[in-house]
C-alpha cells in the first residue's frame, strides 16, 4: 500500500511539472499566424514609448521657463528696455519667449488686443505638443481595431474550408485560439499607450498653465512707452 502511495504521488508530481511545460505559449508561432499584423502593433508600441520619452524629458518647467531667462527678462522689462528684451526673446525660441515676442511687438495696439496677441501665439506655439497627445490617442484607437483584424482574419481562414477531417477540426480551435492573440496583443498596446496618454496630458496641461501665468505676470510689464 505504502509502494503504491509513493508511486501516485511521484505520477502526480511528474504530471504537474509537465503541465506547465505544455501550456506555454510558442511565441515564434504565434508571430509567423500573423506577422504584418504583430510588426504593425511592434511599431505602433515603439513610437507610443518614444513619443512619452520624447515628452517627459522636453515638457518640463525647467526647460519651457528657464529661470535665468526670465530674470533677465523682467529685468528688462522693468527698465524699459522694450528692444532688448524682444531680441532676448528671439534668441530663446522658447514658449514663453514666442509668447512675449507677440506681446512686445504688438504693445502698442493697446492692452486688449496685446493680451489677444499673446494668446493665439501660445495656442499657436504649443501645437506640437498636443499633436503629440493626438498621436497617442490615435494608436489606443487603432491597435485594437488592428488587433481584432488580425482575429478575423485568422478566423476566416480557419472556417473557409468546410471539407474538414477530425485532425483538421482540432487543428481549426488551435488556429483559433492563435488567432486571438492579436486582439490581445492590440489591447495590451492600447492600454499601455492610453496610459502614456493620460501622464502627458496630465504634464502638458500643468506646464502650459504655468506658462499662461508666467505670460500674464509678464504682460504686465509690457506697455507702450518708447
Amino acid at each position: 500500500m505504502k509502494c503504491w502511495t509513493v508511486f501516485f504521488l511521484a505520477v502526480v508530481s511528474v504530471a504537474a511539472a509537465a503541465e506547465p511545460q505544455s501550456g506555454l505559449v510558442d511565441l515564434k508561432k504565434v508571430f509567423t499566424s500573423a506577422p504584418i499584423i504583430y510588426s504593425a502593433l511592434s511599431l505602433l508600441s515603439i513610437a507610443s514609448m518614444v513619443i512619452w520619452f520624447y515628452s517627459l524629458a522636453t515638457v518640463r518647467a525647467k526647460e519651457i521657463l528657464p529661470e535665468k531667462f526670465i530674470r533677465e527678462l523682467k529685468s528688462q522689462l522693468r527698465n524699459g528696455q522694450f528692444k532688448e528684451a524682444e531680441e532676448l526673446c528671439q534668441t530663446q525660441r522658447k514658449l514663453l519667449s514666442l509668447i512675449v515676442s507677440a506681446g512686445l511687438s504688438s504693445r502698442k495696439l493697446g492692452a486688449q488686443l496685446m493680451i489677444d496677441a499673446m494668446k493665439s501665439e501660445g495656442k499657436r506655439a504649443a501645437t506640437h505638443l498636443w499633436q503629440r497627445l493626438a498621436l497617442l490617442n490615435d494608436i489606443v484607437i487603432i491597435a485594437p481595431m488592428l488587433g481584432l483584424l488580425g482575429t478575423v482574419i485568422g478566423m476566416f481562414y480557419a472556417f473557409y474550408d468546410v471539407n474538414r477531417s477530425i485532425e483538421s477540426i482540432n487543428s481549426l480551435f488551435d488556429g483559433l485560439g492563435i488567432a486571438v492573440g492579436t486582439t490581445v496583443a492590440g489591447l495590451i498596446v492600447a492600454i499601455v499607450a492610453m496610459i502614456f496618454y493620460t501622464t502627458l496630458k496630465y504634464r502638458t496641461i500643468k506646464t502650459l498653465a504655468e506658462v499662461e501665468n508666467e505670460a500674464l505676470s509678464l504682460s504686465t510689464l509690457i506697455d507702450a512707452r518708447e
